[in-house]
């Protein structure tokens, strides 16, 4: 079940010292202008997508899948569309990362992995739909993760160069530290993480509130492609979580993150809601737990964005 429970202003000083950063060995997208450049065109391509879906479903699936889209699937295409907030937010949040000179920040680099991460469920969503492949969906699909994927592992050695790190293993195994939250805000985000992976799994869980209309093929894509949004929300959550603790929710990285967030979970709360009013999903009460806890998210997350006021990051 489908369950769920700013920027900050620089001085022109500090942007050009952002341009003699370390380099990687090696020469791919190891200059910051090429890093600023890349993460731009990833954040541009996740508005361009996420406005694609959420405003003109039917025509995103009739190219890309080549079906007459039901309204489910139409629904289906509008959720994976608003998980895409989050992904420009992560990805814009970078691009600001590398012109501060900033990638050697753990949070940046959590950041990083999470969209490794995210990609390859992208991967892994599309090889369990063979029977879907077509040309123009081998050329977009796969290839737009695969791009993300070799941005994401580019900028991540050259993170971890400039933190010191004396291998890739040992960058990795500095991030792996968790500790229990320190503050109300801190236990809020890391309640939103759990539901986060409650709803990743349910994305591959036999589908039992959307059931107003059979479900298809491309059907069960669509809902695949929702894990790896909600999967980066989980990771911004643990992110926020930590930002809380140090007080620094008012830096332009956390805020974007809140915002982010913020519209993926009211995009998705419009969505949800229609389908309950039009039969598409079940009217009872697993729906409405599932509905609150999106408003709930929703409400919180424009609370913080709203509440703490731009800082330096």
């Amino acid at each position: 079940s489908s369950s769920r429970s700013s920027s900050n202003s620089r001085s022109s000083s500090s942007s050009s010292s952002s341009l003699v950063q370390p380099m990687v060995p090696g020469g791919f997208l190891s200059s910051p202008e090429q890093q600023s450049a890349a993460y731009l065109f990833l954040t541009g391509t996740s508005l361009a997508f996420g406005a694609a879906a959420t405003l003109a479903p039917q025509l995103l699936l009739s190219l890309a899948l080549q079906v007459d889209a039901s309204s489910l699937e139409a629904a289906f295409t509008r959720i994976a569309g608003a998980t895409m907030a989050i992904s420009a937010a992560v990805e814009y949040s970078l691009q600001d990362a590398v012109v501060a000179g900033h990638l050697k920040s753990a949070t940046y680099q959590r950041l990083m992995l999470a969209v490794l991460a995210k990609n390859c469920l992208y991967l892994a969503a599309f090889a369990l739909s063979p029977g879907l492949w077509n040309p123009v969906l081998f050329s977009v699909y796969p290839t737009a993760a695969a791009a993300s994927i070799a941005i994401n592992s580019a900028a991540l050695r050259s993170g971890f160069a400039q933190s010191g790190a004396a291998s890739v293993t040992d960058g990795l195994a500095s991030l792996a530290g968790f500790s229990a939250p320190k503050t109300p805000a801190g236990w809020t985000y890391s309640v939103f993480i759990l539901l986060y992976v409650a709803t990743v799994a349910a994305c591959y869980a036999p589908e039992v509130i959307f059931t107003g209309q059979p479900m298809t093929a491309a059907g069960e894509l669509l809902k695949h492609t929702w894990a790896p949004g909600f999967l980066l929300a989980g990771a911004a959550c643990w992110v926020l979580s930590d930002a809380a603790d140090r007080g620094r929710l008012g830096a332009s990285t956390f805020r974007r993150l809140n915002l982010g967030l913020a519209a993926v979970e009211a995009g998705y709360t419009a969505v949800f809601g229609w389908s309950i009013a039009s039969g598409l999903a079940v009217n009872d009460g697993s729906s409405w737990s599932n509905l609150a806890g999106s408003v709930g998210i929703t409400l919180y997350c424009l609370y913080q964005y709203t509440t703490n006021g731009k800082s330096k990051k």
